[in-house]
């Protein structure tokens, strides 16, 4: 095969968006897919289409089009050595623009699973095709994709818990704020005669669907998938760093994998804006761009994601299989069991918080809640690595940001170097020796009232958000008795699960192991983990140990 004609335009193309294969490559995606000849603009895969075909260009030039807004444009052109396809290829959802021949064109189609064979056994092309597929989501999300447009108020929780889904799983979209004159009048033309019941989902300038919940918004992107009606090695409950962990070692080991989880990959540190300290990134990385990086290894390897989707109960069976029971009623089996749920952030019995639980009471600072709160005076409650965090991320955004804090001294329960940041950065204000005592407001949040603990004094002051980074329980409540957990609902694993607890006397539990055989549990949800990205991941592979343990592979 001769070399690719690459054309002038992507011959000066840096982005990582846009690498180009050399004849080897070609030659190795060629072996793994089907050549076809295309004639002048013809239509090589439409948007909605479910499944759709990776595309590589051999000879001539394909464009991708958006057909999501009023009018369609192109995004993209791939010429010889380019190719079509971004995350979603490998997770299994619907295209989400056209393909078309521009001129008479040689193309090479990958199906989904030719993909990932093309990745795994050719890693240099993994190198280029990875940081592409990652690469052009982000660029898809932040401007070359109109999307879905999801209206809906500042202060309906619906609307922004139904923004934090499309966020979390990396599908475009605009959110139209009803506080905007424009987005109202876009509105009004969708709906001229009544008012809809929100959020409200439009595309192309048509009304999608009104009042839709996260299960319906999953099935209308493509993110939520059928189960499988096989039975899995092993189901991951949570899609945390300990989840996400487990389900790359796992699927890279011929596991046959399955993760779920409510909202989407990230878990507790998907609401992070910096984490500083994980090994490999010196610059720091969002808590969001680590676990799609995460997400998609996992897909690479095979394993399977159904977001969203909540976990009702676990079962075991006397064959020491066990049985995943879903929110949604259906039923799911499997060798094994990994819980890496992690922790939710408490909340504080103050009044009127509750209320403006969405609305102007936050317990995650990402883009989605900065941007709610801009240029307003913002209060964090906390004084650990995670209050830390969110208080330097917020300042991006506003120039007053009040860290409330109990105590007087952030260095005992913040590492040093972020404790360093925070002091030093104007915009942070420390509220020591504080507590919320109370919030207060018409539709949103408007003010805060303050005590000083050691003289008693209530102050009022006004905010545009709360930001609560305050401890941490488990979620576990899904698991029955027969778990054991310690007194506050950690769970207890390995050597730390009482004798009496323990069903088997062939053997003691391995490692992570609860106190049922083959529920194993890793991250922040067991007793004895350090609360840290780092840490959570080396639990997800050592749970994936136990598990060759457990099988006897």
């Amino acid at each position: 095969m001769q070399p690719p004609d690459v054309s002038p335009k992507f011959a000066s193309e840096t982005d990582p968006a846009f690498p180009c294969l050399d004849a080897n490559e070609l030659d190795a995606a060629s072996s793994c897919g089907r050549v076809e000849q295309v004639p002048a603009g013809a239509l090589i895969f439409r948007t909605g289409d479910d499944p759709f075909d990776c595309v590589v260009v051999v000879k001539g030039a394909i464009g991708i089009f958006d057909r999501t807004s009023a009018t369609e444009r192109q995004i993209a052109e791939h010429h010889a050595g380019g190719f079509s396809g971004d995350i979603g290829l490998l997770a299994g959802r619907p295209a989400l623009a056209d393909a078309r021949a521009l001129v008479a064109s040689e193309i090479v189609r990958l199906d989904a699973a030719q993909l990932r064979h093309l990745l795994v056994v050719n890693p240099a092309i993994g190198e280029k095709w990875i940081p592409a597929l990652l690469r052009r989501r982000e660029l898809l999300i932040g401007r070359g994709h109109e999307g879905l447009h999801v209206f809906g108020s500042a202060d309906d929780a619906a609307t922004l818990r139904a923004c934090e889904f499309l966020f979390r799983n990396g599908v475009p979209h605009r959110w139209r704020d009803l506080g905007e004159e424009e987005s109202r009048a876009d509105l009004a033309r969708l709906y001229p005669n009544r008012t809809p019941a929100f959020p409200v989902v439009a595309m192309a300038g048509k009304a999608v669907c009104e009042g839709v919940g996260l299960a319906d918004l999953g099935r209308i992107t493509g993110v939520l998938r059928p189960l499988p009606t096989a039975r899995f090695d092993v189901i991951i409950i949570g899609a945390g760093p300990a989840g996400l962990g487990a389900a790359v070692y796992a699927a890279s080991e011929g596991l046959h994998t399955l993760v779920v989880d409510p909202l989407g990959p990230g878990g507790q540190a998907g609401s992070s804006s910096r984490i500083e300290n994980y090994a490999g990134f010196p610059e720091g990385i969002s808590g969001r761009d680590l676990a799609l990086r995460s997400y998609v290894q996992a897909l690479k390897f095979g394993a399977t994601f159904s977001i969203p989707r909540s976990v009702k109960a676990v079962t075991s069976r006397t064959d020491g299989t066990h049985e995943v029971e879903l929110a949604d009623g259906s039923r799911v089996e499997t060798r094994a069991v990994i819980v890496a749920t992690g922790v939710s952030y408490r909340h504080l019995p103050v009044p009127g918080l509750a209320r403006f639980a969405g609305t102007g009471v936050y317990y995650a600072a990402t883009q989605m809640e900065a941007r709610l709160c801009r240029e307003r005076p913002v209060h964090v409650i906390g004084a650990g690595n995670s209050a830390g965090q969110a208080a330097m991320y917020l300042s991006r955004f506003t120039e007053r940001v009040n860290l409330v804090m109990r105590g007087n001294d952030i260095y005992s329960s913040m590492s040093d170097y972020l404790a360093d940041r925070v002091v030093a950065n104007r915009r942070i204000q420390l509220r020591t020796h504080c507590e919320l005592r109370s919030v207060s407001g018409a539709q949103f949040l408007e003010n805060v009232t303050l005590e000083d603990n050691r003289t008693s004094q209530l102050t009022e002051e006004p905010s545009g958000g709360v930001f609560v980074f305050i401890g941490a329980i488990p979620v576990t409540d899904f698991l029955g008795v027969d778990i054991a957990r310690n007194s506050t609902g950690f769970v207890l694993t390995g050597s730390d699960v009482p004798k009496e607890a323990w069903k088997r006397e062939d053997r003691n539990p391995f490692p992570l192991e609860s106190s049922v055989p083959g529920i194993l549990v890793a991250g922040d949800c067991r007793q004895g983990s350090t609360k840290r990205v780092a840490f959570a991941v080396g639990d997800g592979a050592l749970a994936v140990t136990c598990l060759h343990e457990l099988f006897g592979t």
